[in-house]
């Protein structure tokens, strides 16, 4: 009996130490997490929130600098933040969601869904093509205007669509790779034209509440909400308000306002079936040209004195904002990082936090 008890006894403490060590450990890489972001935030190289997780664990969540630089209001982890063409991550949710219920098909081509788009073009582009950014849409810089005009102005969304629906192609669909966000805003018209609801209607309905996203929504400037960042940009290293821009012209491509917090739950959900089935995230993350998939990259990232690690991951970035979500699927970990400084170094920050990780 003595010796049962001093077996129970060891493997008790064999447990124990485990655990403190995985603890012990976390913490180490939390501090150092800590004392990066806190040197980007002192370089003025950030300014936001940042969320990162390890083995499902919420290891560093914390926010920098101002949400609101006049009113003194500081960035926290419940702060929301414009997260732009992470956007599209959700559109293709939404679509292969369409696809199940048999409403929308991947290989048909935009004419069978809107008969009065021009045939020149739509009868040559599919839906499959859009998601992974090889139909030869253009994206903005095809409209040098875009950002000085009409990114100012309230558009319809069929009055915003007709603005690039009969622009020459880029080349032969489904031949090359160029991103555009014009091709997700199609995307998200033809889901309101099926379903006749708006897309702010669908994606609370079919993604944020089935998630608890509480503090997840389509972005309207006319809206009063509460714990919204202002965006900022830097001129001659001088701290100023972003250029205003009118999100009706941004819809499935970037018109999303999210938290860190927020988009833990959504990283959490996309290992689970809760939104698609197994095939269908199969699609969503299956590279493609340039390895993107359908609204996600994925690739194998170098990581120092190791093998690569695979990454899936979107980033977002629109007038005083940038974002992304980098999810290091074989850890079950992510990074998330949200600014409201359109200088911010998303891509340097969430390298660096990476490579603490994979440690």
């Amino acid at each position: 009996m003595k010796t049962i008890r001093l077996q129970i006894h060891f493997c008790f403490y064999i447990l124990f130490f485990f655990i403190i060590s995985d603890l012990s450990f976390a913490q180490s890489k939390s501090n150092l997490i800590n004392k990066l972001v806190q040197s980007y935030y002192n370089q003025g190289k950030f300014i936001g929130s940042v969320l990162v997780a390890d083995s499902n664990r919420i290891i560093f969540n914390k926010g920098f600098g101002y949400a609101n630089a006049e009113l003194k209001v500081k960035n926290s982890p419940s702060t929301k933040f414009r997260i732009a063409s992470m956007t599209k991550a959700f559109t293709a949710v939404l679509v292969l969601q369409f696809v199940e219920e048999g409403k929308m098909h991947l290989d048909s081509t935009v004419s069978v869904y809107l008969p009065n788009y021009p045939k020149e073009n739509s009868s040559r582009i599919t839906i499959r093509q859009i998601l992974s950014h090889t139909a030869g849409i253009p994206h903005y810089q095809s409209m040098p205007d875009f950002f000085y005009f009409n990114s100012f102005l309230p558009y319809k969304h069929d009055e915003f669509l007709k603005l690039f629906w009969d622009r020459e192609l880029l080349f032969e669909p489904g031949t090359d790779f160029s991103y555009s966000s014009f091709g997700y805003y199609l995307l998200g018209f033809i889901l309101e034209t099926i379903s006749g609801k708006s897309y702010s209607q669908l994606i609370e309905v079919r993604i944020f509440d089935k998630l608890k996203m509480n503090n997840t929504s389509v972005d309207n400037h006319k809206t009063i909400l509460s714990n919204r960042a202002s965006g900022y940009e830097k001129i001659n290293n001088e701290l100023v308000n972003a250029n205003y821009r009118n999100m009706s012209t941004a819809l499935a491509t970037g018109d999303l306002i999210s938290t860190v917090g927020d988009l833990y739950l959504w990283d959490r959900a996309l290992y689970k079936n809760a939104l698609l089935s197994a095939e269908s995230k199969a699609l969503l993350f299956r590279p493609n040209l340039n390895n993107y998939g359908f609204g996600w990259y994925n690739k194998n990232v170098a990581v120092p004195e190791k093998d690569s690690v695979r990454a899936i991951y979107h980033t977002g970035s629109t007038n005083g904002f940038r974002s992304i979500i980098y999810r290091l699927v074989d850890k079950k970990a992510v990074i998330i990082i949200l600014c409201n400084l359109d200088s911010s170094d998303i891509y340097g920050l969430s390298d660096a936090i990476k490579n603490i990780l994979c440690r």
